[in-house]
C-alpha cells in the first residue's frame, strides 16, 4: 500500500497570506475544484492509504474544508514559512513505525491531466522503491516548469522504465555547456518521489544531519492543535527553507528517474488542443457565437474610437478627462468620455470582489483588461481574461466579472450604440456579488 504525502506549502506563502490571498493550489471556483482537492482524489483508491498533509498553520482551515471525510489521516502544521525538505521529513517521521512502507510524495500544486500516465509510472516505481531506491518522476524538460530542478539521466528513458540519475540539479542551478555537448539526457523534475520510509530516513541522517536533528526534535515536541500536529517552532526555525532536491537528492546515490510522458510530442499537444476547441460545450459555443456576432456587426464609429484612444494615450499622467466617478463596495466606476454613439468607461474591482455587468439594448460592450486578470463567467463556463484581452457582452445580456487576484483589477469599456448618446450606467446595471475566491 502506498502512503501519500502531500506538501501543501508555497514558496510565496508569506506574501500570499499577508495579502489575504490563498496559495495557488487552494484556489477554487464554483464548479472548479482546487488542485489540492484534485490531487487528494487522484491519490486515493484501493492501493492508497489516507494521505498525510503538511501545510502552513494558517492554511489548516483550507485543508479541512477541501478534504473529503477520511481522505487525510494526519495533518502536520508548519509554524512558520514553508520548508519543503523539512516538511517532507516531518511526514516521514510520522510513518517511522512502518519502516518498509512505501510513500509517494507530491506537491499540492501537482496537476496530472492524464491519470493513466501516473498509474503507469507508479507501477514501474514501486518495484524500484522496494529495492531501496529513491524514484523521482520527471517530464520532458522542453515544456515543463523547472521549479523542482532537473535530472541528468544516464540514458534515454523508454517505456516508463527507471533509469539511473547521474546528477540532480536544484532549480537554482543550470547545466553547463560541456555537459550538453557530451549528449546528456535531462528530465524536468515534478517534485514527485516514491521511496521506502527507512531509506528516506537513512538519506536524511547521512546527507542532511543538520535538517534531521532539528526536525526530529520539532516533531517530538509537537503539540496537538485542533486535531492537527503543530511542529515545535523553537526547533523548526533552525532549519533553512531548502528543497528536497538540494538537501538530499543531489547527494544521494541510489536515485533513479521515470519519465511519465513517453508518448508526448508537439503534434499530440496540438491535436489535444484542437479536440478541446471542437468539443460541444455550451459555454464555449456561447463565446464562439459572440465572436461571430462581433465580426458580422458593423463598426461605423471605428475612426472615432481610434481617435479617442490616441487622445487618451497622449494624455499626461494624472490628467485623464474623468467626467464622473461613483464608488461601490466592490470598487469604482468612472465615465472617462462620452460622445455621439459611443462612451468610454473605466472600472476598478477590488481583490476578491465580483460584479455582474449588463449591456443595455442600445449595443454591445467591450471590457478590456488593462491591469490584472479577470474571471468571466458565461453560464457554467468560466474563462480567465488577461491584460490586453477583452470580454464582449452582447446587447441585452450580462457577464459576471470576478477579480481573483491580490491587486485591483482595472478594465476599460468602449460601448458603440446609436447616434443618441447612451445614458450613464446606473448601480442597477452594475451589481456587486460575492466572489468565488477568498
Amino acid at each position: 500500500m502506498l502512503h501519500p504525502i502531500i506538501l501543501a506549502g508555497s514558496t510565496q506563502q508569506s506574501d500570499d497570506l499577508t495579502s489575504g490571498v490563498r496559495p495557488m493550489h487552494f484556489e477554487d471556483a464554483p464548479g472548479v475544484a482546487s488542485r489540492f482537492s484534485n490531487l487528494l482524489t487522484r491519490l486515493s483508491g484501493d492501493i492508497f492509504a489516507p494521505a498525510v498533509v503538511v501545510a502552513p498553520q494558517e492554511c489548516a482551515a483550507l485543508v479541512r474544508q477541501q478534504s473529503q471525510p477520511g481522505a487525510v489521516t494526519r495533518l502536520i502544521l508548519e509554524p512558520g514559512e514553508h520548508k519543503p525538505a523539512a516538511a517532507l521529513l516531518s511526514a516521514v517521521l510520522s510513518l517511522q513505525n512502518t519502516p518498509h512502507a512505501l510513500v509517494v510524495v507530491a506537491p499540492a500544486s501537482a496537476d496530472f491531466e492524464d491519470a493513466s500516465q501516473l498509474d503507469q509510472a507508479l507501477c514501474q516505481a514501486i518495484p524500484a522503491a522496494q529495492r531501496g531506491e529513491i524514484v523521482m518522476l520527471g517530464q520532458r524538460r522542453s515544456r515543463d516548469y523547472m521549479g523542482y530542478g532537473s535530472l541528468e539521466v544516464a540514458s534515454i528513458p523508454r517505456d516508463t522504465n527507471p533509469v539511473a540519475v547521474n546528477r540532480v540539479m536544484p532549480s537554482d542551478r543550470q547545466t553547463s555547456l560541456s555537459n550538453l555537448l557530451v549528449g546528456n539526457h535531462q528530465l524536468c523534475g515534478l517534485g514527485v518521489y516514491v521511496a521506502r520510509v527507512d531509506m528516506l530516513l537513512a538519506a536524511y541522517k547521512f546527507h542532511a544531519s543538520r535538517v534531521f536533528l532539528p526536525v526530529k526534535n520539532a516533531f517530538q515536541c509537537a503539540t496537538v492543535s485542533g486535531g492537527a500536529l503543530l511542529l515545535d517552532n523553537e526547533n523548526y526555525r533552525r532549519v533553512k527553507p531548502q528543497s528536497f532536491e538540494k538537501t538530499v537528492a543531489q547527494r544521494a546515490r541510489s536515485v533513479v528517474a521515470i519519465q511519465v510522458d513517453q508518448a508526448w510530442t508537439e503534434y499530440s499537444e496540438w491535436d489535444r488542443d484542437a479536440a478541446l476547441d471542437r468539443r460541444q460545450d455550451p459555454g464555449v459555443a456561447g463565446w464562439h457565437a459572440d465572436c461571430l456576432e462581433e465580426q458580422a456587426a458593423a463598426h461605423p464609429h471605428a475612426a472615432d474610437m481610434i481617435a479617442l484612444y490616441q487622445s487618451l494615450a497622449s494624455a499626461q499622467a494624472g490628467g485623464a478627462p474623468v467626467s464622473s466617478s461613483v464608488d461601490f463596495d466592490w470598487g469604482r466606476r468612472e465615465t472617462v468620455a462620452m460622445g455621439p454613439g459611443l462612451s468610454l468607461k473605466r472600472l476598478v474591482v477590488k481583490p476578491g470582489e465580483a460584479v455582474r455587468l449588463r449591456a443595455g439594448p442600445g449595443g454591445a460592450e467591450h471590457w478590456i483588461v488593462v491591469k490584472g486578470d479577470a474571471l468571466v463567467t458565461l453560464g457554467a463556463h468560466i474563462r480567465r481574461i488577461w491584460e490586453t484581452q477583452s470580454a464582449r457582452i452582447p446587447a441585452g445580456r450580462s457577464r459576471r466579472i470576478e477579480n481573483s487576484g491580490s491587486m485591483p483589477l482595472h478594465m476599460v469599456q468602449m460601448q458603440v450604440a446609436s447616434a443618441t448618446p447612451p445614458a450613464p450606467s446606473t448601480p442597477a446595471a452594475i451589481g456587486g456579488i460575492p466572489a468565488g475566491f477568498a
